[in-house]
């Protein structure tokens, strides 16, 4: 097996393990977290996250929505960071994140379309851990998502 099904394979089965997890609804749920690097940490890069548990079947698999979320851009003066509420919703039978937020610092509204690539898993005493890399953006920043399942 070529190592692209092989990446392709290990993303479904990850994408399979999320929706399973808050399909069941006996679970607590699945929170996020977000990194945005861009060319420009102080105007343009984050980093965020929140509750993603809000679920949609559809599909397949379905769609996580985030709800509660938030992220954070750091003060080139070393001040206190920009917070800001932002919105994505990951479709899991896709393989696609969607967001949007308001940027603090330029004041403009941003949105982006991710493609997610499955990279690892983790287990810790708190939850599975799910991460992926975004190295397809439709605003060519990248981005790292992971998922922890409660």
């Amino acid at each position: 097996m070529t190592s692209e099904k092989k990446e392709l394979q290990a993303t479904n089965e990850a994408f399979d393990a999320l929706a399973n997890w808050v399909k069941s609804g006996t679970n607590e749920g699945i929170s996020f977290e977000i990194s945005r690097l861009t060319d420009d940490l102080f105007t343009d890069s984050f980093l965020g996250g929140g509750d993603a548990s809000k679920f949609t079947s559809s599909g397949h698999r379905g769609t996580l929505t985030s709800q509660l979320s938030n992220a954070y851009i750091l003060d080139s003066g070393g001040g206190t960071p920009h917070k800001f509420a932002i919105q994505f919703a990951f479709d899991l039978n896709t393989g696609k994140a969607s967001g949007n937020w308001n940027n603090p610092v330029t004041g403009q509204a941003e949105a982006v379309t991710v493609n997610l690539t499955f990279f690892k898993s983790a287990s810790a005493s708190e939850g599975k851990y799910y991460i992926f890399y975004g190295d397809k953006s439709s605003d060519k920043a990248g981005y790292g998502f992971t998922f922890i399942l409660l």
